[in-house]
């Protein structure tokens, strides 16, 4: 912590300069998570206030006592093609614990999606068929990109490509983005983007009149899923029937619920912290089925926020605000 420092005000360009790269992202998150397991980074259960479907806003807050940082961060959602030119907004705000005093103020929309990989990026490491040779998406957005980087960072045996989306020029465009970065990419089918894949990451969007549409017998053995959309877009029966089903921390339980458009998680047998504490050995053969719910963590908002903030500092980045 530096003492005396001005308030630091980053926007998303700001933190996009900053190129980030995603080792640095699951490390950051990964000494998180430990930290969080050890007691020394503290956080509270998620709020979130729904409008409607796809509408709703957020709040999530941590506090790390060994570095001396809390951040709280802020998101706003609304159904994708309204007039909104981006359906999902956050912002962060990181305060120095010893003193009290707001540290920086972050666009969040960046952080978010390298946030979001990186904690899926931390499970694969534990979860995932080590191998692993291909990787289906369902949904090819902003978190689609982000998770395509920073899996292929933890598993660098993946070489294929699938990936389904609506409308068909999205997921043309993103298997375009795939074959820059050396993979064999093939736009197909959703049944196919599963079943033909060692990793599968589900991005899907809430709109109204959202039905699930995904099914848990495509899932192959030995496969890693990651419902980034909190599993809303896959079908409920037959969830029961995964092997070893992980959450990213124990607030999803407490948002699984009736009303949240997500599967109700009756049981979950880990966290993404019981992985990393070492209470859960994670993958324990090659054929088990996984799947990890991700909700979003502020663990993880509170590690990826420090990065950027000591990153923007050191390369002084953004604008000073008076206090």
């Amino acid at each position: 912590m530096i003492s005396g420092s001005p308030l630091l005000y980053l926007t998303d360009a700001n933190v996009s300069a900053l190129e980030i790269d995603v080792r640095s992202v699951r490390l950051a998150i990964h000494e998180a998570f430990e930290l969080y397991s050890g007691g020394k980074l503290r956080c509270e259960t998620k709020t979130s206030i729904a409008i409607g479907p796809g509408h709703a806003f957020q709040s999530l807050v941590a506090v790390d006592t060994q570095r001396n940082f809390a951040a709280l961060k802020w998101v706003g959602m609304v159904p994708p093609g309204g007039a909104a030119k981006v359906n999902i907004n956050a912002s962060v705000l990181l305060s120095d614990t010893l003193t009290g005093q707001l540290r920086c103020l972050m666009d969040a929309r960046r952080a978010t999606a390298l946030r979001t990989a990186g904690m899926s990026a931390v499970a694969a490491q534990y979860l995932a068929c080590k191998g692993s040779v291909s990787i289906g998406f369902i949904g090819a957005g902003v978190q689609a990109e982000s998770h395509l980087l920073a899996l292929a960072e933890v598993l660098p045996s993946l070489r294929t490509l699938y990936v389904n989306s609506i409308p068909s020029a999205t997921a043309q465009r993103f298997a375009d983005i795939g074959r820059e970065l050396g993979f064999e990419a093939n736009v197909t089918s959703a049944k196919e983007a599963v079943s033909q894949s060692d990793v599968v990451v589900t991005t899907v969007p809430l709109v109204p009149d959202f039905e699930p549409f995904i099914d848990v017998t495509w899932i192959r053995p030995g496969t890693f899923v990651v419902a980034v959309d909190l599993g809303r877009s896959w079908r409920h029966e037959g969830l029961s029937e995964i092997d070893v089903t992980v959450v990213d921390e124990e607030a999803m339980k407490h948002y699984a619920k009736p009303g949240n458009f997500v599967p109700v998680l009756d049981y979950a047998h880990a966290t993404l912290a019981d992985l990393v504490g070492g209470r859960h050995q994670g993958r324990s053969n090659r054929d088990e089925r996984i799947m990890l719910f991700s909700s979003g963590s502020a663990v993880a908002d509170l590690a990826i926020a420090m990065l950027v903030y000591e990153r923007a500092l050191a390369k002084g980045v953004g604008t000073e605000l008076a206090l």
